[in-house]
């Protein structure tokens, strides 16, 4: 966590990390990691690349004396690894849950008991019954950590992370110092891993939910309730966007490209590539 700040001043060259994390810095960080019933793996994607969100991004690292590329994105979350079963919003009251970002803001106006430990401090606090749940990464990313081990349930679907994005930053001042030719190579690798990362988590996803559901059973939170959810999500959105300048820019600009973007996805979405004894059951829809 302290990655950040020594970039900033230069005692670090680059780092790799999740810029959700740097919500105490500028809120805005936050839009450029994963937002509640936001942007998919493809969004980011064209958002980032073709509509101004790079743009965004530089501006906003630049204040801390910083350059970023998006590198790596490995798709939607896994919900909630839980010893309690929740399926209906009233089922999260009293929750303790660990998780970071605009996610943490939104589960505490439902009541619930929302604390941000890092990653290597997760199991011990599950184990021991400190948290009753937790979010933390893809079905890949979760087997290693264990929580399916310790868990009874898995609360689909996450809706808070509809996908994780990564970057790579570096000191403005080093980045600055590099030749034209490296500069280029960092950009393109940047690039390559963000391409290359979503199709290497999903492959290891299907073997990650086979472990994990030997484990654990998957609950699935009702519709309506997955409506509601998103109504009290928007709301808050809406709320820091009135609060927060930066928030709004960024949030605007994510939402104008799903408006514009929505007739194609409407357009295509009976052509999910289900298994072929699937579609003939006439199971269409993603």
């Amino acid at each position: 966590m302290e990655v950040f700040e020594a970039t900033s001043k230069g005692a670090l060259d680059v780092f790799h990390s999740w810029p959700g994390y740097w919500k105490g810095k500028n809120e805005a960080f936050v839009a450029f990691a994963s937002v509640p019933y936001g942007l998919d793996n493809e969004g980011y994607n064209i958002w980032y690349y073709e509509r101004g969100g790079k743009e965004m991004f530089d501006e906003l690292y630049g204040r801390f004396n910083m350059v970023p590329f998006f590198c790596g994105n490995v798709g939607q979350e896994l919900g909630l690894h839980s010893n309690k079963k929740a399926t209906k919003l009233e089922d999260f009251k009293g929750m303790k849950v660990r998780t970071v970002g605009w996610y943490m803001d939104i589960l505490t106006k439902l009541g619930v008991t929302v604390t941000p430990l890092p990653g290597p401090e997760i199991y011990l606090a599950l184990e021991r019954g400190v948290i009753d749940a937790v979010e933390f990464s893809s079905p890949a990313a979760n087997v290693p950590s264990g929580f399916h081990e310790i868990t009874k349930y898995v609360i689909e679907p996450g809706v808070h992370q509809p996908s994780c994005q990564f970057d790579v930053v570096f000191n403005k001042d080093k980045w600055n110092e590099l030749p034209d030719d490296l500069k280029a190579i960092v950009e393109i690798c940047a690039k390559e891993t963000q391409l290359w990362s979503n199709a290497w988590q999903e492959n290891l996803n299907i073997e990650a939910l086979k472990i994990i559901g030997a484990k654990a059973e998957f609950v699935k939170m009702d519709d309506a309730t997955i409506v509601e959810f998103a109504n009290i999500s928007f709301k808050y959105l809406d709320e820091l966007k009135a609060k927060d300048p930066d928030v709004k820019k960024v949030l605007d600009s994510q939402k104008k490209y799903k408006k514009a973007f929505a007739p194609w996805r409407e357009m295509r979405k009976g052509l999910a590539p289900w298994p072929q004894e699937d579609v003939a059951k006439g199971k269409l829809l993603q």
